[in-house]
């Protein structure tokens, strides 16, 4: 007999509220592991009004992410809040209306297309390290996380829309200042048991309108010079140089694709590209600076590659950098930037012998099966060379580990945002020597729909 729902443990909580009161938001996915340690893989919770169930079985969490869409869709709350806020795209689009966004979203991402446009990435690599240089001269403290997202929006915007913002050379307000306050409030209102927004406008709402507003208002210019652009040369129409153009011609050609959807497809790409990336860059500063001893293992591999280059000058040399890479695969492991994903069923369905009725909501917790042992040798330990060929690791899930996701909908921004993380790597450490200023344990993981570190400055010194 499958086990069900009503059948799982859990935490009992209170009548009514359950444990909605012993959930601190910025910190729940770290509450959801310990409890995995005390209910085990599969349990269930009652947060106000709303049961769920919580799971970090890697055999489930492969089978909800391999049925999508036509037999797991995202939880429906999720997909209401999002296209309440205007946000209709490829991240929350379902079924035949996902595959057209997915279609497109992939085209505009390929590798095809970071080839051509790897000479502008580069533009955007050499200001990083100009201004980095600076910073090093000097001996001031940098907030490396801004300088992160601020590379990642200008590459995004570069690749996918045809736009160069050089946000990284602008200074006071840049479009994050904006962005940093949606994805937030767009996580508190999905995980709020009552939409408190749409009875009383509090301070924080209204900063997320008028970011919203702001972004917005930014879109619409970019579609306005996208048509422009498509009308001053035909031949785009047959072969677009980017996302936005595709996107701009599939809306004239299919009846129930507008503006809004447009638009919808443009903040997904925008918020998702500048937010993740950046996370995890940001995530393995704190990790190489926590364990110092593979700075000069990464250093002595980029040195090599380069040779006496500043940083990656050709498209083709960026699939060297193994080190690199496992360096990034482990912080990924450690640190995932989506540790939560919310799906429920379409159908009634039994997996690994529990059942699960349609509707159920299921709460998946990526980073509890990546972190043990029975998974990954030494689960809690920061290993990159785990990662390597020659790796003797006996333990190593893939299974286990969802970084992008999997299934059909697996990320379609992966070989871009491994790009990133080597070209902005390969010349941090290529040229810099990197300290933690701000003490490590006092740096928290913050769950806002990413997971984000909390603010920290480095010290960078150049290298002799």
């Amino acid at each position: 007999m499958p086990i069900l729902f009503k059948d799982l443990p859990g935490p009992k909580g209170i009548p009514f509220f359950g444990s909605a009161f012993d959930m601190d938001l910025p910190n729940m996915h770290n509450q959801f592991e310990e409890m995995a340690y005390e209910y085990g893989q599969v349990y269930k919770i009652k947060l106000g009004p709303v049961k769920m169930a919580i799971i970090s079985h890697p055999k489930i969490i492969q089978h909800i992410l391999r049925e999508r869409p036509e037999g797991f869709v995202r939880m429906k709350k999720m997909d209401a809040v999002l296209r309440g806020e205007g946000v209709h795209g490829v991240f929350n689009a379902e079924g035949e209306d996902w595959k057209m966004h997915r279609r497109m979203v992939a085209k505009g991402l390929d590798v095809k297309h970071q080839k051509a446009f790897f000479d502008k990435m580069s533009v955007s690599v050499e200001r990083l390290y100009a201004k980095w240089k600076k910073a090093a001269d000097s001996g001031e403290e940098i907030d490396i996380q801004q300088d992160f997202l601020r590379f990642t929006v200008d590459i995004t915007t570069t690749l996918a829309f045809g736009f160069e913002m050089n946000t990284i050379e602008e200074k006071g307000g840049v479009v994050q200042d904006h962005m940093e306050k949606i994805f937030p409030m767009i996580f508190k209102r999905i995980n709020s048991p009552i939409q408190w927004h749409k009875l009383i406008r509090r301070k924080d709402d209204r900063e997320f309108d008028k970011a919203l507003d702001a972004i917005n208002v930014m879109l619409d210019q970019w579609i306005i010079d996208g048509r422009k652009r498509l009308e001053d040369h035909p031949e785009l129409k047959e072969n677009p140089t980017n996302f936005l153009e595709a996107i701009l011609i599939a809306a004239e050609q299919e009846e129930d694709f507008g503006d809004e959807q447009v638009k919808g497809n443009l903040v997904t790409v925008l918020l998702a590209g500048e937010d993740t990336t950046a996370n995890t860059l940001s995530w393995s500063i704190y990790l190489l600076t926590k364990h110092t001893e593979y700075q000069a293992k990464l250093q002595s591999e980029i040195d090599q590659s380069l040779g006496g280059e500043k940083w990656i000058q050709e498209f083709e040399s960026t699939q060297g950098f193994k080190f690199l890479e496992s360096i990034a695969y482990e912080t990924m492991r450690l640190k995932p930037v989506a540790p939560i994903l919310l799906f429920e069923p379409l159908l009634d369905v039994e997996i690994e012998g529990y059942e699960f009725k349609k509707g159920t909501r299921m709460l998946v917790h990526s980073r509890f099966a990546a972190t043990q042992d029975e998974n990954f040798t030494n689960g809690k330990s920061f290993y990159p060379e785990r990662w390597m060929k020659e790796s003797k690791c006996p333990m190593h899930s893939l299974e286990a580990y969802i970084p992008f996701g999997g299934g059909p909908r697996f990320c379609p921004g992966r070989n871009l945002a491994l790009l990133e993380i080597k070209l902005v790597l390969a010349m941090l450490f290529k040229n810099f020597d990197l300290e933690m200023v701000t003490p490590h344990e006092s740096i928290k993981e913050i769950m806002a729909f990413t997971m984000m570190a909390s603010d920290f400055k480095v010290r960078l010194k150049n290298r002799s």
